[in-house]
């Protein structure tokens, strides 16, 4: 995606975190309802993506459309993206599916924390190498004579021992869905953005020195209470940063290390 609707997409998931505390599973199932009748309807599309439109009256003509048959939570986020801009007609049902993705990855995290996002990548990983690996499966996922029902099922079987419902959904979209991209790529594409959410529960630390189980715990309890979640510390000694410790949770990084003070201070007399 451009910047424009990478920008648009940022926007449209923080309209979405407001809007799945109840059924987040039933919310991105309805998101993806959306995404195949933007994709098979062009004047819906056009309409929804109309840059002489107002935002308001785009994002009027998806409550015309679609209210009353998904939910309120559902309606807002796919208001907010007919609001935005985008650089591209298809980026917009792009963006709704990356965005039902990310709300089947916070069921999970709801339900599981870190441990249930690894698990949903896990199955997802399985049916990327089962797949790769059996050009009798490649073939089954693209018959285009197979119902969408079948290639559910397919898809499922081929994810392995499957016990997570967000694997199943992901799995399930994964082989009846793959708008003109292959099941193995979508997969992988799915794979990425829940990796991305399941950095927010990883603590990357580096440290001059290997630390003591004490410091270790309370360096565990700090970093909980600030981000007020249990957070898995992946942690690597590295001894040029001479001292201090670098963190890294998600995209947010605390730099205290002494190499980055005594760099820092070096460009302030350059």
């Amino acid at each position: 995606m451009s910047a424009v609707s990478t920008e648009s997409l940022n926007k449209v998931e923080q309209v979405l975190a407001d809007n799945t505390a109840s059924n987040p599973n039933h919310l991105a199932a309805e998101l993806f309802a959306v995404v195949d009748l933007i994709d098979g309807n062009g004047g819906l599309r056009r309409g929804l993506t109309d840059p002489s439109r107002e935002a308001e009256q785009r994002a009027g003509i998806a409550r015309a459309v679609l209210s009353g048959k998904i939910s309120e939570g559902a309606l807002n986020v796919v208001s907010a993206a007919a609001e935005a801009r985008w650089s591209f007609e298809r980026d917009l049902a792009d963006a709704l599916e990356k965005t039902a993705v990310t709300a089947i990855a916070m069921s999970a995290e709801q339900r599981g924390g870190a441990d249930a996002l690894d698990a949903v990548v896990n199955e997802l990983l399985t049916f990327v190498n089962t797949v790769s690996s059996s050009a009798e499966a490649q073939s089954a996922l693209a018959d285009s004579r197979a119902s969408k029902e079948a290639l559910k099922k397919l898809a499922v079987k081929l994810g392995g021992q499957v016990t997570t419902e967000e694997g199943k959904l992901l799995l399930e979209r994964v082989g009846s869905a793959t708008r003109g991209s292959t099941a193995v790529r979508l997969a992988n594409e799915f794979v990425e953005i829940i990796v991305k959410r399941q950095n927010r529960w990883i603590a990357r630390v580096t440290a001059a020195k290997a630390l003591s189980a004490e410091q270790i715990a309370k360096l565990q309890g700090s970093l909980n209470t600030t981000y007020g979640k249990d957070l898995k510390l992946d942690i690597t000694v590295d001894p040029s940063v001479l001292g201090g410790l670098r963190v890294q949770v998600g995209d947010e990084v605390i730099d205290g290390t002494l190499s980055t003070r005594l760099a820092n201070l070096s460009r302030s007399f350059a």
